[in-house]
């Protein structure tokens, strides 16, 4: 898959033109997607609502989205979705479409199974579960999965480079990416990501302190499959200086927003406080 076609097509972006209005910004907004779990308060149904008042379906949240911010990609959790049968998936896409949106990733988090296990049978049902779930991106026309990479251990490494490796083949028949949040283990990632031909998916606020943060993220950048995340710590991290770094790496890719709305007074204020920021740097 070239990296052009990680972006919405001219006819999609018409059309989202023309659904809810083309704004000044829209070849920034272009790059930037948004979590669901920014919205877990408002969508019901889901295993991470936890608000029996929520009253938005999973279906409708990328068009809201859309309307609200003028952002057309949009990141689900795994357990965001109440059903993988083939006629709900085709209903997803259908409503994502008719938004002028796309699925940009879904994010795989299945608790004890991760490639890091050391216990092969683990990582055998590791597998098995990942490729349904690549399986599932490829029918929602989503180009990226993220997995759970575990601890990396150093003596789990050969074990979870052979592991992903056997992922990372099933999912380029599905043209479907495999990608990796290095977080706070980001020196063993890189070595595991390279030796098993996946992706980094970076999150600029996933670091212990500064320091790492600064030596880590001008090489992850480099090693994205065209999507990163941006998770605003102000009294921690300057959000604006990580995009500055991505831009010195060269990165042109996806910035995809995670931000809580649980203790905001206001649900949507979290994610424009993050999307201002991008604008105004990216």
């Amino acid at each position: 898959m070239k990296r052009r076609e990680f972006f919405l097509s001219s006819a999609a972006a018409a059309a989202a033109g023309r659904a809810w209005g083309q704004r000044p910004d829209q070849a920034k907004l272009d790059r930037i997607a948004v979590m669901s779990p920014c919205f877990a308060p408002l969508i019901k149904g889901t295993a991470r609502a936890g608000n029996p008042k929520a009253t938005l379906d999973l279906m409708d949240l990328g068009g809201m989205v859309a309307e609200r911010y003028g952002i057309h990609r949009m990141d689900f959790q795994h357990v965001d979705f109440p059903s993988t049968e083939p006629g709900y998936l085709q209903e997803f896409l259908s409503r994502m479409k008719k938004a002028g949106s796309q699925t940009n990733q879904i994010n795989l988090d299945f608790a004890n199974l991760n490639v890091s296990s050391p216990d092969s049978v683990i990582r055998m049902e590791t597998i098995e579960l990942t490729k349904r779930w690549i399986d599932h991106a490829a029918a929602l026309e989503c180009p990226r999965v993220m997995l759970n990479h575990g601890g990396l251990a150093p003596e789990v490494w050969q074990p979870a480079i052979a592991t992903l490796k056997t992922i990372n083949a099933y999912a380029k028949t599905k043209k479907v990416f495999v990608t990796l949040d290095p977080g706070s283990a980001w020196e063993a990632a890189v070595e595991v990501i390279k030796a098993s031909g996946t992706y980094a998916n970076p999150d600029c606020g996933n670091f212990p302190d500064k320091q790492s943060r600064a030596a880590a993220l001008p090489i992850l950048y480099r090693m994205t499959a065209d999507s990163s995340r941006v998770t605003h710590i102000p009294d921690k991290f300057d959000t604006a200086d990580a995009i500055r770094i991505s831009k010195e790496a060269g990165y042109k890719g996806v910035f995809s927003i995670t931000a809580s709305s649980r203790s905001s007074s206001d649900p949507y204020a979290p994610v424009q406080t993050v999307l201002d920021i991008l604008l105004a740097n990216i």
